[in-house]
């Protein structure tokens, strides 16, 4: 049996993009360490300070799952437009972009809820969310002053489509 070999480590300061389905799994030992270290004042502040210096470099990875989403749309590969939402849904929440995180939210719970019906989505609910995706992205001024407006715009979206193909949703 052999030992993977671990990839090197990047650069001081640069960020590496993970693969989906290649994402490290730490065991509850290294987890517990890991809080403990987090809880921190002084580890928290250069974790913060790294996560800051990262959000450029994260929100460029969220443009290129923007196009790999475009070029699934093309192909209404409605599976692989889930899969790379719910990359950009983390990526997102990693780097301080909660309006980008909520809205491609939306569109995976869309997606899903359409799949589970056994529905085809509709490809303008679809454009809508991956417009203001990018939109959300691309600047601060777009994320911080309509960002949270338009998550919660296409999550009525949303759910007004859900009810039309599941009956009236229930609170969770």
């Amino acid at each position: 049996m052999s030992i993977p070999q671990r990839p090197p480590a990047p650069p001081k300061g640069e960020s590496v993009t993970i693969e989906p389905g290649r994402y490290p799994v730490f065991s509850s030992t290294v987890v517990m360490g890991l809080n403990r270290a987090l809880r921190d004042p002084e580890t928290a502040a250069k974790a913060q300070e790294a996560v800051a210096s990262a959000t450029q470099p994260m929100r460029e990875s969220v443009l290129q799952y923007i196009a790999r989403i475009e070029e699934a749309a093309r192909a209404e590969d409605f599976a692989r437009i889930y899969q790379e939402s719910h990359e950009i849904r983390g990526l997102a929440g990693n780097a301080n972009l909660a309006a980008t995180a909520r809205i491609a939210n939306e569109l995976c719970r869309y997606l899903d809820a359409y799949q589970q019906a056994g529905c085809t989505p509709e490809r303008p609910v679809i454009r809508l969310h991956l417009e203001a995706i990018s939109r959300s992205v691309s600047s601060e001024e777009c994320a911080s002053e309509l960002g949270d407006t338009v998550a919660n715009e296409l999550a009525q979206l949303v759910a007004k489509k859900l009810a039309e193909i599941n009956g009236p949703e229930t609170p969770a």
